[in-house]
């Protein structure tokens, strides 16, 4: 997910991705439509569903910010992101609770993309990304009930779900106090901003009031090393601190931390699960499994396992399968792929297990 900044060539391309991505997801939705049955792998997955729109906030805010100082391509990057990836696990949750708002957010979306990608004006895109953001909520509020969110157990397993994806994102945008990827380093950025939201706006979040201040002024410090540009092992730091800090509950919405070997687990598990969707005829569900196998699970190892097999597992993974998925590949030809995918994590099992990792 390379995006540099002033290059007219890569406008361009990124330009023709979004039509690429609009035409891709007009066929999604339809699809969508034909499979009214899809059930969600874990239909209480709350804490995923909440985290990801989080994401997407974050994302809005990050391209009305960089809409103001005027850098297109980025504004574009950032607006583009959510629906390349974040979109495809949220559709099944929303369309099950509410069809109608699951097809205007994905308008709004788009037509905050087609904004960035066009030379509108400050205002009419701080508007329309005020109408993305406040969607947002409601797409929360659609999906996870009141009682739900206004529970502290609930918000902080996101809390430390935005925490955790900031990390990753971040140790891929920055390396040796120097921002390799800004996108990347952006995102970290804004994911630290919503979970700081969430935590100051959750009521009752701990009774001790030296640990509310002490986990404060580590938000303030997490903050400031990130815009200091602190080596990704500092800001795991942080991050562990605080979220070592927060309530700690059985609440089975949390998400477990994983270990690179797991992750790795993960993402063989889940493209077996691909061919399985993929035999049932069910694009949308292969879609979502694809993405979660990238999302939620190779981009936690990609700062571990090196430049080289990152970006071969991010081609195979994040662009080829899910071109494969939704075109006019074969099932044998989206196997082959998911062989050459399982090869990537062999050589990163190794390469995670020599001493010098």
């Amino acid at each position: 997910m390379q995006y540099h900044k002033n290059t007219n060539l890569v406008m361009i391309v990124v330009v023709a991705l979004l039509s690429t991505v609009l035409l891709n997801i007009g066929s999604m939705n339809l699809t969508l439509a034909q499979n009214n049955d899809t059930n969600l792998k874990d239909t209480h997955d709350f804490t995923g569903f909440h985290s990801n729109i989080e994401q997407i906030k974050g994302h809005v805010e990050m391209a009305a910010f960089n809409k103001f100082f005027n850098d297109q391509l980025m504004t574009l990057g950032h607006t583009l992101h959510p629906i390349e990836e974040v979109l495809t696990l949220v559709t099944i949750p929303l369309a099950s609770s509410d069809s109608e708002l699951n097809n205007t957010y994905y308008s709004n979306l788009f037509q905050l993309s087609t904004l960035a990608s066009q030379n509108s004006t400050l205002d009419e895109f701080e508007n329309h990304s005020q109408s993305s953001f406040d969607l947002s909520d409601k797409v929360i509020a659609t999906v996870v009930s009141a009682d739900i969110l206004s529970s502290t157990e609930h918000n902080v397993s996101v809390i430390k779900d935005l925490l955790t994806v900031s990390g990753a994102e971040y140790a891929e945008g920055v390396s040796n106090g120097t921002i390799m990827m800004e996108l990347e380093y952006q995102d970290g950025s804004a994911f630290i901003d919503r979970a700081y939201s969430i935590f100051n706006d959750t009521q009752n979040i701990s009774n001790d009031t030296h640990i509310i201040t002490q986990t404060l002024s580590d938000f303030a410090n997490l903050t400031d090393s990130v815009n200091n540009l602190k080596d990704p092992s500092v800001i795991d730091q942080i991050i562990t601190k605080i979220n070592n800090e927060l309530p700690q509950d059985n609440n089975s919405n949390t998400k477990a931390v994983y270990s690179s070997e797991d992750y790795i687990s993960n993402i063989r598990g889940l493209l077996n699960e691909v061919e399985t969707a993929l035999q049932n005829n069910d694009k949308v569900k292969a879609t979502e499994l694809a993405t979660t196998a990238y999302l939620d699970n190779f981009e936690f190892i990609e700062a571990h396992i090196g430049k080289e097999l990152s970006d071969r597992g991010e081609d195979l993974l994040r662009e080829k399968l899910r071109d494969q998925i939704n075109g006019n590949a074969t099932i044998d030809e989206i196997k082959q792929n998911i062989a050459d995918i399982n090869m990537v994590l062999d050589k990163s099992t190794t390469v995670l297990g020599s001493p010098s990792q």
